[in-house]
């Protein structure tokens, strides 16, 4: 039986008009063996330490389709390069960005979902989604700074 993830991503690119191939089926069953931020090389380098022999090219072009078809959502960082996180089967959650480590850490708090329901509420507006990031240093660089010699 197919996975969900793969009869979604088929179902995506026939309508784009695009075939399901043997270098796509890879990358997607690499990029759901991941169940953590990840980004493109970890990609790369994953199948090739599996003996799978996929361009970088094929790689990003992949998980930009991936994207494209709901199955992944970019998370943006302070760094120069996206990271990706799986959204099937995933519950809403937000980020901290370590700027100092580069941690990403997830949280959802729902206070703070309330408040963004009221604030489109209050200015007539219909969400249908939304990311918020918060960029800062994370409690263990904090730590590491305050124990390290001057």
């Amino acid at each position: 039986m197919e996975a969900n993830e793969e009869v979604i991503f088929r179902d995506y690119l026939s309508g784009e008009g695009l075939r399901f191939t043997l270098e796509r089926r890879l990358i997607l069953e690499e990029v759901f063996r991941n169940h953590d931020h990840f980004e493109a090389e970890e990609i790369a380098i994953g199948l090739r330490q599996r003996g799978k022999r996929v361009s970088r090219a094929s790689v990003y072009r992949t998980l930009h389709l991936l994207t494209g078809s709901g199955l992944l959502r970019v998370v943006h960082s302070e760094e120069k390069h996206s990271h990706y996180e799986h959204v099937l089967g995933h519950e809403h959650h937000d980020h901290l960005f370590c700027t100092s480590c580069g941690r990403i850490i997830e949280f959802f708090d729902d206070g703070l979902e309330e408040l963004q329901l009221r604030c489109c509420t209050r200015h007539g507006f219909m969400p249908k989604s939304h990311e918020l990031r918060i960029v800062g240093v994370c409690a263990e660089c904090i730590s590491n700074a305050s124990t390290s010699p001057a």
